[in-house]
Formats: structure tokens, C-alpha cells, sequence
């Protein structure tokens, strides 16, 4: 999948430094014509064969929390909902190489330099590899139309993936990241990678951590 794609360039991101937010990669396809209609149920399913059923379902509480922020209307049950909505999450994890710079252990020194030259110098730096595991936690979701082309295989009307790295494999965490960078797309087609950075303290995440 395309998220794979994106492994390298998160891995070098990651590399470079930590940083006090996050940046979610997003991509959405859309064969909506027309604005998606708010008036119409989204009933959000879980994932059946999900491995771990208790996060599936905080994910699809926190997933029903930003629809009804974005203005839509959320269905308790499948049946009667004009749209249904599910989701897929996982982490995928690879080791980069990267260099740390070490110092000698003095700030500079005096010394004699050709023919009697007195200077001032100081302690140079050395880079030495080392391998760091980097996270790559990544959201799919799709949203079907719900009735129609009953006898066929359901298709759907937006795609949309999303991934973030982090040095850690907290998937509670980020799940917050990669859900409200999902939604401010809902339904659109970015026809590209976007990325969408988020502080720590931004209040939508704050605010749907607490969503449980």
C-alpha cells in the first residue's frame, strides 16, 4: 500500500530530531460529486476481526465524537444509517541508521603550531552510527453508501489513509493524530499527500484523548 511509500520519508523525519508535535500524512479519494450530506445517518462499524476488539471500539467512539463535532449526523445501528463507515489501524516498525555527534571531553586547548605559533583551539567532534526503531502508525478508513448495489460487492465512495511516525509504539496515542487528520477531509479528495501538523496541547487532541 502507499503508506509504504511514505515509510521513508516519515524514517528521515524521525531521524532528524524529536519535535514538541506531530505530522500526519494524509491521503483521501473521493467519488462524491456533491458535499456529503449531513442530514444522512454514518453508522461507524468496527472492525470485526480486529486483534485488539476493546481499542476497535474506542477508535469507532472517537470517530462517532468527530462526526457529531463536524456537524454530522452519527447512527447507533446499522440499519437506517444512509452511510456506514469503517476503519482499519495498525504499526509498522523498521531500523534506521543515523549518526550521533559525540565531543571530546574538553572545550579547547593551547598549543604550538610550526615554527613556535602559539593559537587557541578546540575539541572536534565525531559523529559515531547508531540504530534507532522508528513506528509508523497508520489509519485507513472507507465510507460506503448504504442500500444500494445490495446483491454486489459493496464499493466504496471515499478512501482515505493516514500515518504518522513516532519513536514509540503506542498506537493509543497516536490513533488521536491520525482520526482528526482524517476528518477535517471527510469526504474529500486531497488528490494528494497532505501533511497536517499537530501540537500536543492542540484541543481537538486533547479533547478526544479524553474520549474513551
Amino acid at each position: 500500500m502507499t503508506r509504504h511509500v511514505l515509510m521513508l520519508l516519515i524514517v528521515a523525519a524521525c531521524a532528524a530530531g524529536c519535535a514538541p508535535a506531530y505530522t500526519v500524512h494524509i491521503n483521501t479519494f473521493s467519488e462524491i460529486k456533491e458535499p456529503l450530506s449531513q442530514t444522512a445517518p454514518i453508522y461507524v462499524s468496527s472492525d470485526p476481526n480486529s486483534r485488539n476488539p476493546i481499542l476497535a471500539d474506542v477508535m469507532a467512539a472517537k470517530t462517532r465524537t468527530l462526526l457529531r463535532e463536524h456537524g454530522y449526523t452519527v447512527a447507533e445501528k446499522a440499519g437506517g444509517a444512509g452511510y456506514v463507515l469503517t476503519f482499519r489501524a495498525g504499526i509498522d516498525s523498521t531500523r534506521v541508521t543515523d549518526y550521533m555527534p559525540v565531543s571530546r571531553p574538553f572545550g579547547g586547548f593551547y598549543g604550538r603550531f610550526g615554527s613556535g605559533f602559539r593559537g587557541m583551539g578546540y575539541g572536534y567532534t565525531t559523529y559515531v552510527p547508531y540504530l534507532e526503531t522508528v513506528y509508523v502508525h497508520w489509519l485507513e478508513m472507507r465510507l460506503y453508501r448504504q442500500g444500494e448495489n445490495v446483491k454486489d460487492k459493496p464499493r466504496p465512495i471515499w478512501i482515505a489513509e493516514a500515518v504518522v511516525g513516532r519513536s514509540d509504539a503506542e498506537l493509543r496515542e497516536s490513533i488521536n493524530y491520525l482520526l482528526v487528520g482524517l476528518t477535517e477531509y471527510f469526504g474529500a479528495d486531497t488528490r494528494r499527500w497532505v501533511t497536517t501538523t499537530f501540537k500536543e496541547n492542540d484541543p481537538r487532541i486533547q479533547g478526544l484523548a479524553e474520549t474513551q
